[in-house]
């Protein structure tokens, strides 16, 4: 599934549990691990740490999160593991400043690991929470994330959200952006949602056509996925699920922005990445 795994570190304490994670994903994967340190060479301390893993260790002076997506694009990792960090003051987050550049940016899946609070689970993942709405690239992170389900040897979670609308809200939502006239009579909360999100989920019906092909796409890589329609906005739904259920990995596509595309993810990995209780594991899926 992964060849290269890059895995941030800036040796400390929380950064050592994502290194850990990142060390045995690769083992079961049988990826090469790489520790990227961004910053002044630390020497002997970074060497050892290496050493460990049984890893390759690089270390390059610049700001974190650009040293992070940028040598992870030059030493073609296809999967790159930070930490997440607590942040001061009022903590209206739960994502520190690197990690959320970096998740906005990164050239590859990233892996951001829960380091901001105490451990739920040791080990590798038991339990994998999916989120699909039925878009290609939510079937491309369904793909991804049933590939590593078989190779972990777990039953993924499957879930897609819907949200009723009222009729007019529906064709307005699905209209062509280039139809003046729908949009001069579409209400300002529809017109200004994203291209990407116009497909929204209104009925539980359509949910569950979407659920019938993640099972079928599942399938494809020897998994039985356990499929479940709730109704809810999907970030809060598939938050709701991770932290009743004590789910070890979240997992969701991102999502490329229109307009001046000034992110490259989606509003509802935006939204996981920051809030998310547990691992959470947004699979490159805009093109």
């Amino acid at each position: 599934m992964y060849e290269r795994i890059v895995a941030g570190t800036d040796l400390s304490a929380t950064a050592k549990r994502a290194t850990d994670r990142a060390f045995l994903l690769s083992e079961k994967v049988g990826a090469e691990l790489v520790l990227l340190h961004a910053g002044r060479d630390p020497g002997a301390p970074l060497e050892a740490l290496g050493s460990e893993y049984g890893a390759q260790v690089v270390a390059v002076p610049g700001p974190p999160a650009e040293v992070l997506i940028s040598e992870t694009q030059r030493l073609e990792g296809d999967l790159l593991v930070i930490g997440s960090v607590g942040m001061t003051g009022a903590r209206r987050f739960l994502l520190g400043n690197v990690p959320n550049k970096v998740s906005h940016h990164a050239p590859t899946d990233l892996l951001i690991v829960k380091t901001d609070a105490e451990p739920r689970f040791s080990g590798l993942y038991s339990t994998l929470l999916v989120g699909v709405d039925g878009s290609p690239t939510s079937m491309r992170a369904l793909d991804a994330a049933s590939s590593l389900a078989a190779t972990l040897g777990i039953k993924p979670a499957v879930v897609c959200a819907y949200e009723p609308l009222a009729d007019n809200e529906r064709d307005a939502l699905r209209a062509d952006e280039s139809d003046a006239i729908a949009q001069w009579g579409a209400s300002r909360t529809v017109a200004d949602t994203p291209s990407e999100f116009r497909w929204r989920i209104a009925a539980a019906t359509e949910a569950e056509d979407v659920l019938e092909r993640a099972v079928d796409h599942a399938a494809k890589f020897g998994v039985e996925a356990d499929a479940r329609a709730v109704q809810g906005a999907p970030a809060e739904v598939l938050l709701d699920i991770a932290e009743r259920e004590n789910i070890d990995l979240l997992v969701v596509g991102s999502v490329g922005m229109t307009g001046a595309k000034r992110f490259a993810l989606g509003n509802v990995p935006h939204r996981l990445s920051h809030h998310a209780p547990t691992d959470l594991l947004i699979m490159k899926t805009a093109r």
